[in-house]
């Protein structure tokens, strides 16, 4: 287990290496003059000029991408060029926020998942399995920012039930970040619900075939324990590996959400920064992004092998 996790650690380094070159050069042929940006449009091309060298955009592409590169390690991801800021400021500001969103829309997913997978699978075929099925296929195919626009139309427009923009720290008032964070965590949530959901529907009917779970029916064991004791550990398995998938999904969609509920997280501060051609605060928000859908994986794959005997990393399995 140790030699697997020191193994990913380092394919993660290779990773936000990677991801670090590719962000760079694709951040130089978007449109737009971060100098002018800043300066404004009828700023002479002295200043515009004077400017682009204050910010170091006037160095060679390879140099500007070494000092970016060699701050890394050390926590440095630039200064903001508009606001002035450390951009490591910025997200550690954010951040939390963030995560505070996208686990609790995992978690949101995994608790309404699970049931749907039970019910549906306990009569494969039945009325309730097909309704189910087109329920989880609905929240899938819907966009999320669909989702969001629609629940604030409903919640906060018509019923006015909750706020549709703004956050509560969780130690000013638990409540109120209740309240600021349901209906994003909900539009969130709810594509992963459909794919967990039926995965999870197609582990539970494939452990039912299993022959364990012949031996257990011949011990006479119901059919609500067989499913919730015996068939969902088999079921678990694939059930994380797609949650680990389903992490970094929430994340990416998190930008947007972010954005409509006005949630002062690093995916509005990268929209901000998309608008302003803030080049760096994109750079170092898609870094640290990049990072912990790494580590989500890592953590994913770690479990399955607690799940699972058999997946002991680096042990060959019949």
């Amino acid at each position: 287990m140790l030699t697997f996790v020191l193994r990913r650690l380092g394919q993660l380094l290779v990773v936000v290496l990677l991801a670090s070159i590719v962000l760079f050069a694709a951040l130089q042929v978007v449109p737009g003059d971060p100098a002018r940006r800043i300066l404004g449009t009828h700023a002479p091309q002295e200043q515009v000029d004077a400017k682009r060298a204050e910010l170091g955009l006037d160095r060679p592409l390879v140099e500007q991408y070494l000092d970016f590169a060699g701050g890394v390690p050390a926590g440095d991801l630039g200064t903001s060029l508009g606001a002035g800021q450390s951009v490591a400021d910025l997200v550690s500001a954010g951040l939390p926020i963030t995560l505070q969103l996208v686990l609790l829309a995992l978690a949101i997913a995994l608790a309404a998942a699970i049931p749907i997978a039970i019910v549906s699978a306990a009569k494969p075929g039945g009325w309730v399995d097909n309704a189910l099925t087109a329920v989880t296929i609905v929240s899938t195919s819907v966009p999320t920012f669909v989702w969001g626009l629609s629940m604030v139309l409903l919640f906060s427009v018509t019923f006015k039930l909750l706020p549709s923009s703004g956050y509560v720290p969780f130690g000013e008032d638990p409540v109120g970040w209740l309240k600021s964070m349901t209906m994003p965590a909900v539009a969130l949530a709810l594509p992963s619900i459909g794919t967990l959901g039926r995965v999870g529907r197609a582990a539970l009917l494939e452990s039912m075939r299993e022959p364990f779970m012949h031996f257990a029916r011949s011990k006479g064991l119901g059919r609500w324990r067989l499913y919730l004791v015996h068939a969902l550990k088999h079921a678990a398995v694939p059930i994380v590996a797609v949650a680990g998938a389903e992490f970094a999904y929430i994340l990416g969609d998190a930008v947007v959400v972010e954005w409509i509920f006005a949630l002062p997280g690093t995916g509005k501060l990268m929209v901000d920064a998309f608008a302003q051609r803030d080049y760096p605060i994109i750079q170092g928000v898609a870094l640290v992004y990049t990072v912990l859908v790494v580590l989500g994986g890592l953590l994913a794959d770690v479990l399955q092998a607690k799940l699972d005997p058999r997946m002991r990393l680096g042990v060959r399995t019949a």
